[in-house]
């Protein structure tokens, strides 16, 4: 077998261990509910930015600079493209309101933080994260904008379906975001205390992304999947042809490495896992939300390896 192939298999195992770790944490009631929702937000508001700054800090490089116009014309002509899937998706199923809410929401938001970030470390180390933390700048607008219409729509609350893009802007991610990249324009070096902190911080990512995942998986019943054809349909959709989608015509315009690499398997994740707390706080079909998170992660053990190899 391909000496690379086993290295790609063996890379992404260990994150899927940690995963197992986090399940056997929560089916063993080591972590609760309310301590799964603590790693989350350390996660989101302190590894990851610290992660996406630290992965910035080397000096500034026209070459460099070239490829993050080009991956972030990618991000937004990749997010267009996904949308307008979804809408198509949307007409065409046969499913209540509120179930066809929560597959166009699955279908758009992939679960980037937990699991893309991660795995684009694994494969691409810290360039490859700074590369998808700019693809990812789209993101946050995307799903504090149409991400809340889209889950609100069946219960028509137009006070929960404000728009917040103020929000959006200040999350601690896109901060991050500006803030590294600003450093890497201007070449500006963080002294070496604040960077091995940052880099230490962010080192932490990983493992507490792949324990949160681990979790929320260990709170679903694998029982309640079965004969959900719907659910079915969308996993495939999620892990195999939307990829294939991004992948192909990528690759017929010449795109190669990580300007190929980072989009198709960001793409490739399976449903976001805040699918579910979407889908709780606007009164839609929680319990499909938490079903397509579960079997997409689930699968997913499968396809990322597979898409990782191929790329």
């Amino acid at each position: 077998m391909d000496q690379a192939f086993l290295s790609v298999i063996s890379q992404i195992m260990v994150l899927f261990f940690m995963i197992f770790a986090g399940f056997i944490a929560r089916k063993t009631s080591v972590f609760d509910q309310e301590s799964v929702k603590v790693l989350s937000r350390m996660l989101m508001n302190i590894s990851l930015p610290a992660l996406v700054i630290s992965a910035m800090q080397f000096p500034f490089d026209t070459e460099v600079l070239s490829s993050s116009i080009q991956i972030m014309i990618i991000s937004v002509c990749a997010y267009i493209g996904i949308i307008a899937i979804s809408y198509a998706y949307y007409k065409l199923i046969n499913e209540t309101e509120q179930r066809k809410d929560v597959i166009q929401f699955s279908i758009i938001f992939s679960n980037v933080t937990f699991m893309g970030f991660p795995v684009v470390n694994v494969l691409y180390g810290e360039m490859g994260v700074f590369f998808a933390a700019l693809y990812n700048m789209p993101f946050n607008l995307v799903l504090l904008t149409l991400g809340v219409v889209i889950m609100s729509r069946s219960t028509r609350d137009q006070n929960k379906a404000g728009m917040s893009i103020r929000k959006a802007l200040l999350s601690p991610g896109i901060i991050a975001l500006v803030l590294g990249f600003s450093f890497f324009i201007f070449s500006i070096r963080l002294p070496e205390p604040l960077y091995q902190s940052l880099d230490m911080l962010g080192a932490t990512t990983t493992p507490l992304a792949m324990l949160v995942i681990g979790a929320l998986l260990g709170e679903v019943s694998p029982k309640s999947i079965l004969g959900d054809k719907s659910l079915y349909l969308l996993t495939i959709t999620r892990l195999i042809i939307m990829p294939l989608l991004a992948y192909i015509p990528l690759r017929l315009l010449g795109v190669e490495g990580m300007m190929l690499g980072i989009p198709v398997i960001i793409i490739a994740m399976p449903v976001g896992a805040v699918t579910g707390a979407f889908a709780s706080l606007y009164d839609s079909d929680e319990y499909l939300a938490s079903k397509a998170v579960f079997m997409t992660t689930l699968l997913s053990m499968i396809t990322i390896p597979i898409w990782a190899t191929i790329l």
